[in-house]
């Protein structure tokens, strides 16, 4: 197939952005591997140009890489909405699916009417209701990739001062979610031909670094390989072996959320699990990371699949 692969070309340079290089690499070389001529092309400044020069080159798909658009992550699902508009296949998930799990509140509002576990969610200017017993966070509604997920934004409604920046941050971009402290799960599904295959299951392993730390996944522990975050972050395959049960769980809820969501391609959802084995969608995660050290390509090459395997599976369940 002649397959346009599409990218957003580099505004800031940071980490989360430039690993979509990354990316637009391992899929190039497996689509010549597979046979397929391969087009790169970047989304830029220019949108209305650079989707002409897409339309231009004639494919029999796209490769959809874009993760922002213009440099804002909420922007995400421009370049499928394009491509739709001029009826060009294109790889991952759908227009529909791809807006509802980038914005975090809708995709909460939606777990909540499905019956899927989430936990409790407000909006910055909801601080009244907060349980004064309980922890909370303040996360972005669109960004993904962890960023502007930081330990500073965890806090108890008894912290008025944090509590009173967090009145005063943009409703619009930022709410607030009951914080659960526990075990982390990052889960991956591909499509296939007998439907969505859910992945091995990933733990986050905090190291005692954290004993004295929130738990989390932030962007230094993702992005910033300098800082003790990141170097006290690993990631386990084996740590459900002795617990069937809670993994048969996860993974039902994995396919109940694929079918809620018109998900397609490929997809990671991220889950907390409190001491009482209670599980919690952290978030939906479509078209995710396929870097050569991301958590979908390790799942992948646990399950025993290539990397070839992997984009070939992706190709064919186009939109």
């Amino acid at each position: 197939m002649r397959v346009v692969i599409l990218y957003n070309e580099i505004e800031s340079g940071t980490a989360d952005e430039v690993d979509v290089l990354n990316q637009k690499e391992l899929v190039s070389k497996a689509c010549i591997s597979l046979g397929h001529e391969i087009i790169p092309l970047a989304i830029g400044s220019d949108l209305k140009k650079n989707m002409q020069a897409v339309v231009s080159e004639k494919p029999d798909l796209v490769f959809n890489l874009v993760e922002s658009v213009w440099g804002m992550g909420e922007l995400i699902y421009f370049a499928p909405a394009v491509l739709n508009s001029y009826k060009i296949p294109y790889t991952g998930v759908p227009l529909d699916a791809l807006f509802l799990t980038t914005s975090k509140v809708l995709a909460k509002k939606i777990m909540q009417k499905e019956g899927l576990p989430t936990a409790s969610f407000f909006s910055v200017n909801e601080t009244a209701l907060l349980n004064p017993g309980r922890k909370y966070i303040v996360k972005p509604v669109w960004e993904e990739a962890s960023v502007g997920i930081s330990e500073d934004l965890i806090f108890s409604p008894s912290e008025t001062e944090k509590v009173d920046k967090i009145r005063g941050m943009d409703r619009f971009h930022y709410f607030i979610e009951e914080f659960i402290d526990g075990r982390e799960f990052n889960i991956s599904i591909i499509a296939g031909k007998n439907g969505p295959e859910v992945l091995p299951p990933a733990e986050m392993i905090f190291s005692r670094f954290f004993d004295d730390k929130p738990r989390i996944v932030g962007y230094k522990a993702k992005w910033d390989e300098s800082s003790d975050e990141y170097k006290h972050t690993s990631r386990s395959f084996r740590t459900l072996i002795s617990s069937p049960g809670l993994r048969q769980k996860l993974e039902d809820i994995c396919l109940r959320s694929w079918n809620v969501f018109n998900l397609r391609g490929y997809a990671r959802i991220d889950f907390r699990v409190d001491s009482l084995e209670n599980i919690f969608i952290l978030e939906i995660n479509g078209n995710p990371c396929i870097a050569p050290d991301s958590g979908f390509i390790a799942a992948s090459e646990e399950a025993g699949y290539s990397r070839q395997q992997i984009i070939d599976r992706i190709l064919r369940d186009i939109n």
